[in-house]
């Protein structure tokens, strides 16, 4: 006899416009190879989430709404498939679903077993150090490089975390004096409001006279992106974790000037895995290898992710956390939706 659970999604109709849609998933129409779970934890993923909030310019072409929101899930495991060797009932999860209570996936492509030193809150969050940590493994890092992280947000606090596990030498840049304090206790060694006119100067003087290795921007102004083409040394690295210009149109100066892209030979890369289950090998292994790494350094305390958390807000309040990431007082980082606390996910024996 099987087992019908009920929930609910997250759908984005149109800008500011939010529905939670009902969900039923029967296990008698469950693929050997599937598993159904029930949702924990989601975390806000700040910027992509805020940006198709807001009603930004989209990223890629074709249909922009209706859309989905989310891929940072903590699960448990409610029922599995009868080729499910690896994971049973009762597991927590990591997995990239989007905001949702209840959901059937492949196994294959769940992104870790959480280990259960590890709450669901911390678990959540794992996926946006993973972002930080792709920005600077695609630059190559090095024990002892001279990072320089440009934006604190989510990402930008994430990438100054992992650099600081490479042994990494870490300037951080924000205009937020709050983000640069906590920047400091997530192990930067300098933090320095990017608004300074001498910058640059203040940057190379931290860096012993010389230039970043590697320089990860989370930022989408193009202000930001002038920093960014003034801090790396020759053959330096431009790691992009934001997307300059995205809301601002066509800058005002030469986004490759080459007294600083050319003369430096400055090599500019994508921080990205690609984010299509099943199309996206081989980094979708490098995507779930990442993952169990972060876990188990958050098991071993190596990683806090407490300093991400500005607040736990129930599932059905999503629009209220969106609202409160858009007013930018300066000290939020991101939100948690907490889907314990909604009437649905019960199940009915047919």
């Amino acid at each position: 006899m099987g087992m019908k659970f009920f929930g609910s999604f997250v759908e984005l109709k149109k800008p500011k416009k939010i529905f939670f849609h009902p969900v039923v998933i029967d296990s008698d129409k469950l693929k050997p190879s599937e598993i159904i779970a029930q949702t924990v934890i989601t975390a806000i993923s700040p910027g992509t989430e805020v940006a198709a909030y807001k009603g930004d310019s989209p990223l890629r072409p074709g249909k922009i709404y209706p859309r989905l929101l989310g891929y940072c899930n903590a699960a448990k495991i409610l029922y599995v498939g009868k080729k499910v060797a690896d994971f049973k009932p009762g597991d927590l999860i990591l997995t990239d679903q989007s905001h949702r209570s209840v959901f059937k996936m492949p196994a294959s492509e769940i992104l870790a077993r959480v280990p259960n030193s590890v709450a669901p809150e911390q678990a959540a969050l794992a996926y946006l150090y993973n972002l930080g940590r792709v920005a600077l493994t695609n630059g190559k890092i090095k024990k002892d490089f001279k990072v320089a992280v440009i934006g604190l947000g989510t990402l930008g606090l994430t990438a100054v975390a992992q650099a600081k596990l490479f042994n990494a030498r870490i300037a951080a840049l924000s205009a937020s004096k709050s983000k640069l304090r906590l920047a400091k206790k997530l192990g930067a060694h300098s933090a320095l409001l990017k608004t300074d006119k001498d910058i640059e100067q203040k940057v190379k003087k931290y860096f012993n006279g010389k230039g970043a290795d590697i320089v990860v921007t989370t930022s989408n102004t193009w202000s930001d992106w002038k920093i960014a083409l003034r801090l790396p040394r020759k053959n330096g690295i431009i790691s992009v974790l934001g997307f300059p210009g995205r809301t601002e149109g066509a800058p005002k100066f030469n986004p490759l000037d080459p007294r600083y892209f050319y003369a430096r030979k400055i090599n500019i890369i994508s921080a990205d895995l690609g984010n299509n289950p099943g199309q996206r090998e081989p980094e979708f292994k490098t995507l779930q290898k990442n993952c169990r790494k972060i876990l188990n350094d958050i098991s071993k305390k190596k990683l806090n992710p407490n300093y991400l958390i500005s607040g736990i807000y129930p599932a059905d309040q999503i629009t209220r956390a969106y609202q409160k990431l858009l007013s930018r007082n300066g000290k939020a980082v991101t939100y948690l939706l907490d889907w314990r606390k909604l009437s649905y996910g019960k199940t009915k024996k047919h």
